[in-house]
């Protein structure tokens, strides 16, 4: 069965979203550990010592290629009830170089997570839509979220090596590679809850989006710089790299095109290549502290917005057209 009949920025906006939030995969449980002199004891005791409860970050995401650059400015958090909250803009720059133009979007956004369910809001025009994004991006929050000792654990367990840059009374920075099959194992287990309201082909579409990225991930280690304040053991700041997970990720959809899967025209077809080769994608995580003012609120109008998966396919179409003058 062919599952999809063109690749559009719906997609491309799901894979954004996957991208955003995955910068915010690493947090702390609150069990107390005694320090030791070895790098994977000093990250063992840093991750411990997080504390938990609600939870504020600045989370920045950019992604560079010859002919695009996706830039995603967004708050992220999560409440002390367990909610999880994203919003902020996607800003999105397209240069068609045979043709020599570019154009340009803003798409303010909001991502909300209540239970097992997630969603994205996008505003069009001046109008909010909805799409519910089950799979990867539910997984990742709940890895977030969650303070269970089954899940902090295994985060644990999936730090494949640790290398302390710099220690001192006041700041611990360290560079951190997990192991990507562990960390696909936990997501995949993580992820499962968020597909409980589909059935049919909506069912196998999601399922295949979903493995594409588990197989991206089990390819690839993730590997982030991670700086914490000690007097505290608060984190200050967290910087993945997610280059080659995206990469092996365009590839894989490529992959499926040469099979006669995927039907791709030229403009996608070069979105893909420049993904899979040439592109570079980057996430920086700054932590905040939870203040009143700094909490993230949700227009009221966005409650009342309608589901449409189609919400952004015409901004693809808009971005790599000429418009004859």
């Amino acid at each position: 069965m062919k599952f999809f009949n063109k690749l559009n920025l719906r997609r491309f906006a799901k894979v954004a979203a996957v991208a955003a939030i995955g910068g915010t995969i690493l947090f702390g449980g609150n069990t107390t550990v005694n320090a030791a002199p070895d790098d994977m004891a000093a990250f063992r005791e840093a991750y411990n010592m997080q504390v938990q409860g609600t939870r504020l970050v600045n989370q920045d995401l950019t992604l560079i290629a010859p002919n695009f650059h996706l830039d995603i400015d967004s708050k992220a958090q999560v409440s002390a009830d367990g909610q999880f909250l994203m919003g902020g803009d996607l800003s999105w720059t397209y240069t068609n170089l045979k043709k020599n133009y570019s154009t340009n979007s803003r798409i303010p956004f909001f991502i909300v997570q209540n239970g097992n369910e997630m969603t994205l809001y996008v505003q069009r025009n001046g109008a909010w839509s909805k799409m519910i994004l089950p799979g990867l991006p539910s997984g990742i929050a709940v890895l977030w979220r969650s303070d269970d000792p089954a899940i902090t654990n295994g985060i644990l367990q999936a730090v494949k090596s640790a290398q302390i840059l710099n220690d001192t009374p006041d700041m611990r920075v360290m560079n951190v590679t997990l192991d990507g099959n562990k960390i696909a194992a936990l997501l995949e287990n993580n992820s499962q809850a968020s597909f409980a309201n589909l059935s049919g082909d909506a069912l196998a579409q999601q399922r295949e989006i979903f493995n594409r990225w588990l197989a991206a991930i089990k390819a690839n280690d993730l590997t982030f710089a991670w700086t914490i304040n000690k007097p505290k053991w608060e984190t200050v700041t967290a910087a993945f790299d997610l280059t080659d997970v995206m990469r092996a990720y365009a590839r894989y959809v490529l992959d499926e095109s040469a099979a006669g899967r995927i039907t791709l025209n030229d403009e996608e077809r070069d979105l893909l290549d420049a993904m899979g080769y040439y592109a570079e994608l980057r996430s920086y995580t700054t932590y905040i502290d939870p203040r009143d003012n700094d909490m993230l609120t949700m227009p009221a109008n966005l409650f009342v917005a309608p589901e449409n998966d189609n919400a952004l396919d015409d901004i693809f179409y808009e971005m790599t057209t000429v418009v004859e003058k």
